[in-house]
């Protein structure tokens, strides 16, 4: 008997040996697997553990790292362009809370238009679309010889379409024109619940950005352009924190009211929230994407003056921006204000920014705002 009882002793040892074996080859497998591969992977006790994530490839247009699994999706192509409409009857609009640049200015009568370009998301569903003017399309050449989706253009754009040359979309035989309930798989169509609430045809057009993406590519402009010149990224939050507080911007393009834009710092995640006009009290209204019913919030907000000049003979009273050349601008960032200038030094040259020093800003790894001010008007940004 004791004999056996000593047997039993040896047998739970070596279960129990057999067991703390199996325990030290799966902790050795979860420490060593290549964690920046894989989001989880399963713990050997029995919990899911989040491991590191490796974040090491930058956007170019925003410096947003990404892992290389997200990166997958855009790396190496173009940006997408779209003109989106900002009259009142085409609020709230879809898809620019997805934009990483979203540039602002007055295409006519004090009433300004969207040029929002798409790299890291593609929604379904942007808009309402509208018609492009000549100074976009500087705009368009310096973001990587972007693509651009518009639906009519301005005479001196189709000029420049046709001789610079532009990589429209709306150029490659695009049928806009079919009334549809969205979402739907076509590259553009016009919303079927704004048709029959009799909101004006040219406020009623939508676009696919994943699907426009795709008819780009049939049409030979994948790719990217090697050339593009990315800005310069900050990690430091304090790098400006001596220069003066910007916690509201109030920015009146030509005047106070409908079209005013207006952007507040939020300290809680370092971001300015934007709000587009006023209410019937007098209050910023939030601006507000279409599908998800988010707020719009922006890393880096620029304020740049332009020359801005009616152009001659024009029978409706169409603009021109002089985006060539150099001027002043405001950088905001961190709930603070840069002053700075800006210099492009030719049609497809990237704008770049420099302090009053002379040394190139570092933004913040985030999405930008630029509202395009005419120069006469820099008394109309206030700032708090």
């Amino acid at each position: 008997m004791q004999f056996e009882h000593k047997r039993k002793g040896y047998s739970y040892l070596a279960v129990i040996g057999v067991i703390f074996a199996i325990a030290t080859v799966l902790i050795a497998v979860w420490f060593f697997i290549p964690k920046e591969r894989v989001n989880k992977v399963l713990n050997p006790f029995g919990k899911n553990k989040d491991t590191q994530i490796v974040k090491n490839i930058p956007n170019p247009l925003t410096g947003i790292l990404h892992t290389e699994e997200e990166s997958g999706f855009w790396l190496n192509k173009r940006p997408i362009g779209a003109m989106v409409n900002n009259h009142t009857d085409a609020r709230p609009q879809s898809g620019l809370i997805h934009a990483d640049i979203v540039y602002e200015m007055v295409a006519e009568g004090g009433i300004t238009r969207y040029l929002a370009f798409f790299l890291t998301q593609d929604p379904l569903k942007a808009g309402p679309i509208r018609s492009i003017r000549e100074y976009y399309l500087v705009l368009v050449k310096e973001l990587g010889d972007a693509m651009i989706m518009h639906i009519g253009w301005s005479p001196q754009a189709l000029v420049a379409i046709e001789s610079w040359p532009v990589r429209s979309l709306n150029r490659l035989g695009l049928n806009c024109e079919n009334v549809l309930p969205d979402p739907t798989d076509l590259d553009c169509w016009r919303n079927k619940s704004r048709v029959d609430n009799d909101i004006p045809w040219e406020h009623t057009a939508y676009a696919n950005i994943s699907q426009l993406r795709k008819k780009g590519e049939e049409a030979g402009w994948q790719g990217y352009d090697e050339t593009f010149v990315v800005w310069s990224f900050k990690d430091d939050v304090s790098k400006y924190s001596t220069y003066p507080s910007a916690s509201e911007i109030y920015i009146d393009f030509w005047y106070e009211g409908d079209y005013s834009a207006i952007f507040k710092y939020n300290a809680s995640d370092n971001s300015y929230l934007r709000y587009l006009g006023y209410d019937q009290n007098g209050q910023p209204q939030p601006h507000r994407d279409a599908e998800t019913g988010e707020q719009i919030k922006i890393g880096n907000v620029i304020v740049q003056f332009a020359t801005e000049t009616a152009i001659s003979g024009d029978d409706k009273n169409r603009l021109d921006y002089e985006l060539e050349g150099s001027g002043e601008a405001y950088i905001f960032m961190d709930g603070k204000k840069i002053d700075a200038t800006w210099n492009k030094s030719s049609r497809a040259g990237r704008t770049l920014f420099y302090d009053m020093n002379g040394a190139p800003i570092q933004f913040n790894r985030g999405k930008f705002w630029i509202s395009i001010v005419p120069d006469r008007n820099k008394t109309q940004v206030e700032i708090y």
